[in-house]
């Protein structure tokens, strides 16, 4: 979700930009622009009752519509620099920059960077949860050697290499077709070696499902950049993750967390504040479900 706070869109392109998307079902959309939602979304919910459903499906429909308006303004051009400027202090490399280019840069979405964990290789199959307008899909693409364009008259080094695929799951159907638009306008095989599909990481295997996209014991490893910030059951999550991995598959998942699993409760948190994890409580989580060599790294993130 974007936050930047130097609005580089004028309310009246913001305002045609979602009443175009609504009237064709066109992308005309923006994340890493700085748009009128840019601030939590979860604003105007507080947590101060115990109902935690109530709350958590307040916090889940807050999510998706604030996350379908990022889509519908995502080809509305924003701040590159102001992009480059935070990728960097979060790890991005210079070739990295360079790969994604300004077309895409301004729609960087995340916390941190997973591809520093990931160290994704030739050949690999993987699972971006939360993929957002596509950025780090963009990037696991590149890094699995998928996103050559095979041509005949080319030598073997012109085409992407066997296995190589990238799937993005986001629960926001607009930035999933703006992802899938970029992708294609960047020349990738789509749906061959990346493909984005509408969903919940909480009900993966019914958005694999519906695509009619294996699922189980497929993927080398995963990716996620701020999407477990805001999912309700993390344990679900993680186990959805863990199924979709093969064995030996392995995880770089960017969240936010709190110190302490108990906010104080004399204060009014918003209910996004309730649903970070708690630091301690994700490595005891993922080992019981499964994961074996569990490390949680500080990001140092701005």
């Amino acid at each position: 979700y974007d936050e930047d706070d130097d609005n580089v869109i004028e309310e009246n392109d913001l305002k045609l930009a979602l009443h175009a998307t609504t009237a064709n079902g066109d992308d005309v959309g923006g994340s890493g622009n700085d748009n009128a939602q840019s601030q939590c979304p979860f604003h105007n919910t507080q947590a101060n009752n115990n109902d935690d459903d109530n709350q958590y499906d307040s916090a889940k429909r807050e999510t998706l519509e604030a996350y379908e308006n990022v889509g519908k303004t995502a080809s509305l051009r924003g701040n590159s620099l102001r992009a480059r400027a935070i990728m960097s202090r979060l790890g991005y490399t210079p070739d990295d920059l360079s790969y994604l280019g300004d077309d895409d840069l301004y729609n960087f979405q995340g916390v941190a960077n997973p591809h520093l964990v990931a160290k994704i290789r030739k050949g690999e199959r993987v699972l971006d949860v939360g993929s957002g307008l596509g950025i780090d899909s963009f990037l696991a693409l590149r890094d699995c050697c998928g996103d050559v364009v095979a041509d005949a008259n080319a030598g073997d080094e012109n085409v992407a290499t066997d296995g190589a695929l990238v799937v993005g799951v986001d629960l926001a159907e607009s930035e999933v077709k703006h992802a899938t638009k970029r992708g294609i306008a960047r020349g990738y095989s789509v749906p061959n070696r990346l493909r984005f599909l509408r969903g919940d990481v909480e009900t993966l295997e019914e958005a694999f499902g519906k695509a009619n996209v294996p699922m189980g014991n497929e993927f080398d490893v995963c990716i996620s950049n701020g999407a477990f910030c805001l999912v309700t059951d993390k344990e679900k999550a993680f186990r959805n993750v863990f199924k979709a991995l093969k064995s030996g598959g392995r995880m770089a998942i960017s969240t936010t967390t709190i110190v302490s699993d108990r906010l104080d409760p004399s204060f009014e948190w918003p209910v996004c504040m309730r649903m970070f994890a708690a630091l301690e409580s994700l490595k005891p989580m993922c080992e019981e479900i499964g994961f074996r060599n569990v490390e949680i790294l500080d990001a140092d993130s701005p």
